[in-house]
């Protein structure tokens, strides 16, 4: 899989090839930037957003991230 994302959007490759789970993730969310959590627990259309994201395949994440650079 070709991942054009990641020049675009630093740190991209990440969260494609991530094996974490949303819950995992937001966990260390928490532990390592809770400013950027508390953004996530007032604005729940993005949680939601990023919890979906979470749930695709990571060649669904690429495609899901290179769109976001069309």
């Amino acid at each position: 899989m070709t991942n054009t994302a990641t020049p675009i959007f630093p740190g991209a490759a990440s969260l494609v090839n991530s094996t974490c789970t949303f819950d995992a993730f937001y966990a260390k969310l928490y532990a390592n930037a809770p400013a950027v959590a508390w953004t996530l627990d007032a604005d729940r259309d993005r949680r939601i957003a990023l919890e979906e994201f979470f749930a695709k395949t990571p060649e669904e994440r690429a495609i899901a991230i290179d769109s976001w650079a069309a």
